[in-house]
């Protein structure tokens, strides 16, 4: 198996956060009880429900039982830092978590008292994301409070106590407040998508030490629900409700009743909850709605989806939070958790077992099926359309010219079943590196090993079987610690294994990890610590996580330093893949390397209508981080940028069929 190259970080140019430009300033955060509360327009139906979540909240905390706050990082950069801080304080919150992003900007408030760069400008010149300080102080607190087994959050919080000087703004820092407060803060990462991970002082063995420590943190905190709860979730699409899936999981699996739990989701993006939708609709793939709706109704759980701005929501439910507590007289006794989960007590199960939705019986190769003409039923209108047929082209030109065609995958694609095509694809050389999340990696070897992917999940979560399979999550295992022990990163150290290991991968034709390592490329995977199936299982070391990652997050900033006169597609990663490439991007632009003729790709089932038209902070699409990450501001120089909205199933055949019969014309 080839070894692919690794871009080094030691070179590149740091200029200090003092001299930034910042769009978020600790002047313009919001006082909890000193502001005017802003208009929250409900629904008729929404104001009771808001009502019985208000209810339900006070009731819960007056019981002695939790209530869980996870967020997004547009919180923090809405100024609505003081709240949070102030929930904290009045006993409402009992654990508060976060993604990356929100850590940094919680954390460049504490010394800078400013946030949040220009990055449109900042990823032209490779400044973005390159700043000293936070880089330096970040990277130095997660590396010496995993050397101490501390989690991500108290880590930062005991490195602001060692360096108050160095932290004017600490009293408004979240996670120092939920410290002080004795109410835990996690951190739940992915990496290569933080701009502390672009820098030369990154570990990432430690970054994935310390955010898996906080994903442990965060599953004892939600197996105090066990008789009752309320999950609140404000702007984490991916992140927040995969692990407090995850966390439930790992809790049924272990006996625990878990109900009746309500969860709560606060966002933007137009998601009603009014029916159920198909799989052909984006709406099915919301994470908020199939883990907070679908799947906790399996177990007798409540789920509600809010939509509104935070700066709207957030004073809302706490001015509302604490009306109702005076109403009532209630008093929220102190929050003591008692730990309720073991490693040593999950329960893992035959993967023969499993009932699966994909099956390796079910594909064939698109060859094989007269002249190309692939699944009619699945015919995609936009395969006419003059934007694929010029993306098409350019794909063709960067093959012609030994240009690179960087492909990213969401956790979706192979569950499509639309394997065999992109082998195809890899092996005719019109895909030169691959990347895949963490589950899209696992998928792969579930496929290749035991013919069958995607779990039915209807009764699992019921079960506590949910994710909790022996022979996948062994051999995933086994084959990250055999390879991380030899230097390799993560998808390397999969291949790795296949090669060495065939007779364990009899279906190894429809893998697509396989099928980079014969055509000797690279097949990078970038996890985020807490989300997939396999890290709930009691052999997952954090740490080879986060730094097999790491290192291949090394290899793909390699390929995107060559992606001048290239191109990358992305399908349907909607955070993890857009943030990954804008993080290399900087990187290779920052160490000189001219990455500006570009042509970019996302394709999903989103519906964005012109996504050249311009949005604001009021639009949910100006949060969709394809839009930003892929389609515009890497093309800033001179590329081009495109969306394309379809089924998995539909475009990805459809780019084959247009690349092969080109090729025969």
């Amino acid at each position: 198996m080839k070894r692919h190259e690794r871009l080094a970080f030691q070179g590149i140019k740091t200029n200090s956060v003092y001299s930034r430009t910042n769009l978020v300033t600790i002047r313009n955060m919001a006082i909890p009880m000193a502001d005017v509360v802003e208009d929250w327009p409900l629904k008729d139906r929404d104001v009771d429900r808001f009502d019985r979540l208000v209810d339900l909240i006070v009731r819960t905390r007056a019981a002695g039982k939790p209530v869980i706050w996870s967020m997004g990082a547009h919180v923090i950069k809405n100024g609505m830092s003081r709240y949070v801080i102030e929930m904290v304080r009045s006993g409402i919150l009992t654990h508060v978590s976060g993604n990356g992003a929100t850590s940094i900007h919680d954390f460049e408030l504490a010394f800078l008292g400013e946030t949040s760069e220009d990055v449109a400008r900042a990823i032209e010149d490779g400044s973005f994301g390159m700043w000293e300080e936070t880089g330096n102080y970040m990277n130095e607190a997660i590396r010496q409070g995993a050397a101490l087994n501390l989690g991500y959050g108290e880590s930062l919080y005991r490195y602001l106590d060692r360096y108050p000087e160095r932290f004017p703004h600490y009293d408004d820092c979240v996670f120092v407040q939920c410290q002080r407060s004795g109410v835990p803060y996690t951190c739940h990462i992915s990496i290569g998508t933080d701009i502390i991970h672009q820098h030369p002082s990154a570990d990432f063995q430690s970054l994935g030490a310390a955010s898996g420590q906080d994903f442990e943190t965060m599953c004892q905190s939600v197996a105090e629900m066990a008789e009752g709860g309320v999950f609140l979730n404000f702007g984490s699409a991916i992140s927040g409700p995969e692990i407090f899936l995850k966390a439930l999981s790992l809790c049924r699996n272990q006996g625990l009743h878990m109900a009746p739990i309500t969860a709560a989701n606060f966002d933007i993006v137009p998601v009603s909850d009014a029916a159920s939708p198909s799989e052909q609709e984006a709406e099915f793939y919301y994470r908020p709605r199939r883990n907070f709706m679908d799947r906790l109704e399996q177990i007798g759980g409540t789920g509600y989806l809010f939509h509104g701005l935070h700066q709207a929501t957030i004073p809302q439910l706490y001015k509302r939070v604490l009306e109702r507590k005076r109403e009532t007289g209630a008093v929220f006794p102190e929050y003591k958790r008692t730990e309720r989960l073991s490693k040593q007590s999950r329960v893992l199960y035959p993967i023969s077992e499993r009932k699966s939705r994909l099956h390796a019986d079910s594909l064939q190769a698109p060859r094989k099926i007269g002249g190309g003409e692939i699944d009619q039923e699945n015919h995609w209108e936009a395969a006419d359309t003059p934007g694929f047929k010029a993306f098409v082209e350019a794909v063709r030109t960067a093959k012609t010219q030994n240009k690179e065609v960087l492909v990213s995958l969401g956790g979706n694609v192979i569950g499509s079943g639309v394997s065999p095509v992109l082998v195809e694809l890899i092996r005719d050389g019109y895909i030169t590196h691959l990347a895949l999340s963490g589950a899209g990696a696992f998928q792969d070897i579930e496929l290749a090993a035991f013919g069958h992917t995607e779990e039915e999940d209807n009764q699992a979560l019921t079960r506590g079987s949910f994710g909790m399979w022996q022979e996948p999550g062994a051999l995933l295992h086994g084959a990250l610690s055999e390879g991380y022990a030899l230097g390799l990163g993560y998808g390397e150290s999969l291949m790795h294994h296949m090669t060495r290991h065939e007779q364990l991968y009899p279906y190894r034709e429809w893998s697509l990890l396989q099928a980079c390592s014969d055509k000797g490329i690279p097949c990078t995977v970038h996890v985020t610590i807490g989300t997939d199936a396999v890290q709930q299982h009691p052999e997952t070391d954090f740490a080879v996580q986060g730094g097999a990652s790491g290192r291949d997050f090394q290899i793909y900033a390699r390929t995107v330093s060559r992606l001048d006169g290239g191109v990358f597609a992305n399908f349907g990663s909607t955070v993890t893949g857009p943030e990954v490439f804008l993080k290399a991007l900087s990187i290779a632009r920052n160490l000189g390397y001219d990455v500006s003729r570009i042509t970019t790709a996302n394709f999903d089932i989103v519906k964005l209508g012109d996504y050249n038209s311009k949005v604001g902070y009021e639009d949910w699409d100006y949060y969709y981080r394809p839009r930003k990450n892929i389609i515009h501001r890497p093309t800033s120089l001179g590329g081009v940028g495109y969306h394309f909205e379809g089924l998995h199933q539909q475009t990805i055949p459809a780019l084959w069929q247009a690349l092969i019969h080109g090729k025969r014309n």
